[in-house]
């Protein structure tokens, strides 16, 4: 994004005058390529943006939704703002996470924090985190509500990797992308669901698979993969654009 994070417990004190931006853009932040997702929000994804798993270590795995073919590039981003019907919950959230300040009554204690030096804070326009009487706003409201759907996402998505693993359903898939004018992307290092593995549990797993919330987001990480053409027709349109040539919709 191009700046050093510095994040603040937020309070009234020292941020009664901060707003956030909310719009989306690239000067933003938002020109990402993948961003990380989790099972909840798979109904909303699978409209717009293929749903897949990358690798963050050995035999561990994180979903993303993919926005792009290269770094830095978001196709679902233009100079007319966001091209989608849902924005992710982790582009969403920014510049704002949940702070972890060691124990507390035996948990955790969770603290709202804000990336202070995010292009999206200012103090000039946007949208303000407490009202005159230094209460949260309800914009603020509503972000302490989505990093607290995200918190507990999460840790879903702990436990359906380690589900989709131990059904053996997890499979690597490359995708070899040829565009209108002959260029080429590959998209390495991804995997998806193992449809063939999927068909072959047995009514019992597929009974636990449900009972533990988890069914439906493979059907839905399976429904998502359609829109990779897309990804591909947004690219293609754009390298239309770029080179002058007329679009018609």
């Amino acid at each position: 994004m191009g700046h050093e994070p510095t994040f603040q417990i937020v309070n009234s004190t020292d941020h009664s005058a901060l707003k956030v931006l909310t719009h989306r853009s690239a000067s933003l932040g938002d020109s990402v390529m993948k961003v990380h997702a989790f099972p909840a929000e798979f109904r909303m994804l699978q409209t717009a943006f293929p749903i897949l798993l990358e690798s963050v270590g050995s035999d561990d795995y994180r979903a993303v939704g993919l926005l792009g073919f290269e770094a830095g590039e978001n196709l679902y981003l233009d100079d007319a703002g966001w091209g989608a019907n849902y924005v992710p919950a982790m582009l969403k959230r920014e510049p704002f996470l949940i702070h972890y300040a060691g124990p507390h009554d035996g948990d955790e204690e969770r603290l709202l924090a804000l990336d202070v030096a995010h292009p999206r804070v200012g103090t000039e326009a946007g949208e303000p985190l407490f009202d005159e009487y230094g209460n949260r706003s309800e914009f603020l409201k509503q972000v302490v509500g989505l990093l607290e759907q995200l918190d507990e996402g999460l840790k879903h998505e702990r436990h359906f990797v380690d589900t989709l693993l131990q059904f053996d359903l997890i499979e690597s898939v490359s995708f070899d992308i040829t565009l209108e004018n002959g260029d080429r992307n590959q998209l390495l290092g991804f995997s998806t669901i193992n449809e063939d593995a999927l068909q072959r549990l047995s009514g019992e797993q597929l009974a636990l698979m449900s009972e533990r919330g988890f069914l439906a987001p493979v059907f839905m990480m399976v429904a998502s993969l359609p829109n990779l053409q897309n990804l591909i027709d947004r690219k293609n349109q754009r390298l239309r654009q770029s080179s002058g040539l007329e679009v018609f919709d």
